[in-house]
């Protein structure tokens, strides 16, 4: 996994993107997410044969439960979150690409990419 680079700021919540941007970006690893295929290969539109060990999704909503994360994903049409999987290099541009797909605009600057530690995601 390539280094990570951490930038102080002031500490922002996710529902603060949600407010400002219309949605937050969440990533985590595609193994803490049961529902992703394993092996599916890195969706990078501009091609790329790595196996995808990231998941990008767009969070629209959050809800106030005490036993799960509360995170209410942007879906596709067939009622799946929008999920885009990359390989590690390319974690960088899946954030701006699932962007553009939902606003057709470019991603903002200060929108941030959260992530939940040591939680599995699991939807029906």
């Amino acid at each position: 996994m390539t280094e990570r680079t951490l930038t102080p700021g002031a500490p922002v919540t996710i529902d603060d993107d949600i407010r400002d941007h219309g949605y937050a970006i969440f990533q985590t690893r595609v193994e803490r997410i049961p529902r992703i295929i394993k092996g599916l290969p890195c969706q990078e539109p501009e091609g790329c044969t790595e196996p995808a060990t990231l998941a990008t999704l767009a969070v629209d909503a959050i809800t106030e439960d005490d036993g799960d994360l509360g995170l209410c994903f942007a879906k596709d049409p067939d009622g799946n979150p929008l999920v885009i999987v990359t390989c590690d290099q390319h974690r960088h541009q899946a954030s701006h690409d699932l962007y553009y797909r939902l606003t057709e605009r470019l991603r903002p600057d200060g929108i941030r990419a959260f992530n939940a530690p040591g939680r599995h995601l699991n939807w029906l």
